[in-house]
């Protein structure tokens, strides 16, 4: 690999950049490798970044940022030809959790340089969305909802609008439509995943894999509030599978309506309330570099 275009969002996580700009410089100077970078602005993005990688014609481009950073350069990537690598500088990190990324800014930089190169599934949601990691509809896409509204930040906030949303919780009636089959819910959450836990460490999906061409998804059925201790275990277990109080089922399509509006979640940012969520997997995987231990 002689080029790379690293995309930082200079904001994400709430932390400054410069030790990161510092470490980048150091390791690329020792590996030989040429660089260029780019710092997101907020607003044409995804038309600024595309005009740098004709420009640049990088071998790879490497999100530096949270999860919605690595959303838009996959966006800008898929069927480009393009690896992409990840430099986990958000809060959640939820892909570069599932991916093995260390948070170790150098040791993430290194990941890079060594360029091992695995294809991983996209969801497309709602023919606009793109998905690699976790998508959702219910308990908590209300949760993010709340917290991004709320204004106050940290674990702390986070928490208290846990309990909120807990509390109040409220399950909708979902219709589920898997090719020719049509079926009836009541559920808290309905989770489509292309992975198999949320950055928090919690374990949604068992056997997810990324690469397997298919998803799962995971139906959180109405639960008394005696079984919330039981359900949280599970989620940092991974024993969702066995829990009465959890449906998972693999396909490579669905369609979900429920008829009220409920808010969609994609890859940790919530993108709007919908009565339909139509859920497929792209024909076309993204090659993403990971570090040697993921398997």
């Amino acid at each position: 690999m002689n080029k790379i275009l690293f995309v930082v969002n200079p904001i994400s996580g709430g932390i400054d950049k410069a030790d990161f700009k510092n470490e980048l410089k150091f390791c690329c100077a020792e590996s030989n490798v040429t660089f260029d970078l780019i710092e997101t602005k907020g607003q044409n993005d995804h038309i600024l970044i595309s005009e740098k990688i004709e420009q640049s014609k990088p071998d790879a481009v490497v999100a530096c940022g949270g999860d919605g950073t690595i959303n838009l350069v996959a966006r800008i990537l898929l069927g480009r030809n393009i690896s992409m690598g990840i430099i986990p500088l958000g809060s959640a990190n939820g892909l570069a959790t599932e991916l093995l990324i260390p948070r170790n800014i150098r040791k993430a930089i290194r990941v890079i340089l060594k360029n091992r190169i695995i294809n991983i599934d996209v969801l497309r949601i709602n023919d606009k969305y793109l998905s690699l990691h976790l998508s959702d509809v219910g308990f908590n896409a209300k949760l993010i909802k709340n917290f991004e509204e709320g204004g106050s930040r940290g674990k702390m906030a986070y928490a208290a609008h846990f309990f909120k949303v807990l509390f109040k919780k409220a399950p909708s009636k979902y219709t589920f439509i898997v090719d020719e089959t049509r079926f009836r819910r009541r559920a808290e959450m309905v989770v489509f995943a292309n992975a198999s836990k949320y950055g928090t460490g919690a374990v949604v999906n068992p056997d997810g894999c990324l690469y397997d061409r298919k998803f799962e998804v995971c139906i959180f059925k109405p639960y008394p509030w005696y079984a919330i201790f039981r359900i949280a275990f599970d989620f940092f277990t991974g024993g969702m599978k066995q829990s009465p109080y959890v449906k998972i089922f693999s396909t490579t399509s669905i369609i979900v309506k429920s008829k009220k509006m409920v808010p969609l979640q994609v890859d940790g940012e919530v993108v709007g309330d919908f009565r339909q969520v139509k859920v497929k997997l792209e024909s076309t995987q993204l090659p993403v570099i990971v570090p040697p231990q993921y398997k």
